[in-house]
């Protein structure tokens, strides 16, 4: 198993986001933005924590080879992060020895988090 932990202040996330909007397109897959058009800023700030979490446990961090849509992250019907992983992305999570990745989010008005854990065998 492989961790991967990041937090992000929702403010600044926000402030970056209002100053260049086409950042939100580069960070989010369609389908992501989709899903997220009608949150609240620390939605769209836990789902970006989440994705370099993820980027985290798959061992590249930020420009490690991977894109931000590499990673998509949308919600089941019980709400809980569902992650999905580019042929890329899945052939990296192989190389460290997992198939599956799993994710916790979480905000407060000042700060998103995320926690995700890469593992085998667990059933999504």
């Amino acid at each position: 198993m492989f961790p991967g932990i990041d937090l992000i202040e929702v403010e600044r996330f926000a402030r970056i986001c209002k100053k260049q909007p086409a950042v939100l397109e580069r960070l989010f897959t369609p389908a992501e933005l989709a899903e997220l058009s009608a949150r609240s800023w620390e939605s769209k700030a836990a789902r970006f924590a989440g994705k370099e979490a993820v980027l985290k446990t798959l061992g590249t961090g930020i420009g490690g080879g991977l894109d931000w849509h590499d990673v998509e992250i949308t919600a089941n019907a019980a709400g809980e992060p569902l992650v999905r992983l580019s042929d890329k992305a899945a052939r990296v999570a192989a190389a460290r020895g997992g198939d599956t990745v799993r994710l916790s989010l979480t905000h407060t008005k000042e700060l998103a988090g995320a926690t995700a854990i890469l593992s085998r065998g667990v059933e999504s």
